[in-house]
């Protein structure tokens, strides 16, 4: 027999107390309570009836993946791991209006018509824990258990995503998914820089079954290679990599749209210097997994490095294209040596002789071999044999 709602409350508080009663009080209240979660994550998706209270990809993608990879380094039990994912996000995923629409929608959906019993009861034990939700900061797992709970939904839905699409990259790389570590091998490098179209289609072939997913990546990629146009990056270049960049790329790819397909992109990729490619492609994947930077600088570097796996030519030509690049400077004034010289339409080998000297007063030996080899290449002369991608 169903006991009376309790007085004193608004009639969907009561009801939710009615319904939470019949779960805490069944002798199988565990499992109820435990099918109770899984059923408000399965209501959570985006064709549930909770789907209003989703974030969109584009809000939620980047605050993940600013923390994530932290958060796992950080602590190995995975509720340890969720709890705290959940309270790094929060202060930027929520508000007192995001929590009271929360409360309201789970409300709502609660006493609409057409609810299973059992999705009934999840709803109304959910209902209850937001009554004591507070609507202000701090924004905590154990205070906001219902919220945590569907947040880390998403998550985990975002965390799957990624990982089928980094398999697809991986084994379009020659590698096995499983034995993929934190960056790839010179294998994987070398492959990705000589044969582009390989690794695009592995990431086509991964996006059929996710239409949406390669939506999100173009995006996420779009935005790294305009922050790369207008000079919005962290410091990734030397000043002789920009040089050979800007030489090499920029007169070739300055085309109409409809004229990319004549472009010959892996001549073009043969023709940079092979220690300047290997250069910035070690500096970005080891910057993607430097936990010390900032979260805003690492997570630049991570999505940075996801494009230059699939289209490393893009990211070259949006240096080669950029107005201005921050520079890992060598000595001062070096920055506005390069850039005067990065701004001219032609170059000769001479004009390149101030800042090869520049480089070799300050004992830059490295530097000062790869300004020769491009000189070399403005002479027209061969330039010296190199071994490509050394691991």
């Amino acid at each position: 027999m169903r006991r009376p709602p309790p007085s004193g409350v608004d009639p969907v508080t009561a009801e939710a107390a009615v319904l939470a009663e019949e779960v805490l009080t069944s002798p199988d209240r565990v499992q109820q309570v435990s099918d109770g979660m899984v059923l408000l994550r399965r209501m959570f998706r985006e064709d549930g009836p909770l789907a209003s209270l989703r974030w969109s990809w584009d809000e939620f993608v980047p605050l993940v993946e600013r923390h994530i990879f932290r958060v796992m380094e950080e602590v190995e039990d995975m509720d340890e791991r969720e709890e705290r994912l959940f309270d790094r996000c929060a202060p930027e995923l929520l508000s007192p209006e995001r929590v009271e629409r929360f409360d309201q929608e789970l409300r709502r959906v609660l006493m609409e018509p057409g609810r299973t019993p059992e999705e009934r009861r999840a709803l109304a034990v959910a209902v209850l824990q937001m009554r004591d939700a507070p609507r202000h900061p701090p924004y905590t797992h154990w205070r906001h258990q219902a919220v945590a709970w569907l947040t880390l939904a998403q998550v985990g839905e975002w965390v799957d995503r990624r990982k089928r699409m980094n398999a697809a990259v991986a084994r379009a790389h020659g590698e096995e998914p499983g034995e993929i570590g934190p960056g790839m091998s010179a294998r994987a490098l070398r492959r990705a820089m000589e044969e582009p179209e390989a690794v695009m289609a592995a990431v086509r072939d991964a996006a059929d079954a996710d239409p949406q997913l390669l939506e999100i990546l173009a995006r996420y990629e779009q935005s790294i290679l305009l922050a790369i146009l207008y000079g919005r990056t962290p410091e990734v270049l030397h000043g002789e990599e920009w040089l050979w960049l800007t030489v090499v790329l920029r007169e070739p790819l300055r085309i109409e749209p409809e004229q990319a397909a004549d472009v010959d992109g892996e001549a073009l990729m043969a023709k940079l210097d092979e220690e300047v490619k290997q250069a910035i492609l070690s500096r970005v994947e080891a910057a993607s997994r430097d936990r010390s930077s900032l979260p805003e600088a690492q997570q630049w570097f991570e999505w940075a490095y996801k494009v230059m796996q699939v289209r490393p030519l893009a990211f070259f030509a949006a240096f080669a294209k950029a107005l201005d690049a921050p520079l890992r400077e060598r000595f001062e004034g070096e920055a506005e040596l390069v850039g005067e010289l990065q701004r001219r339409e032609q170059w000769r080998a001479e004009d390149l002789e101030p800042y090869r000297l520049n480089l070799e007063a300050r004992g830059a030996t490295g530097a000062v071999q790869r300004v020769r080899r491009l000189q070399a290449l403005l002479r027209g002369e061969a330039a010296p044999a190199m071994t490509a991608f050394k691991a």
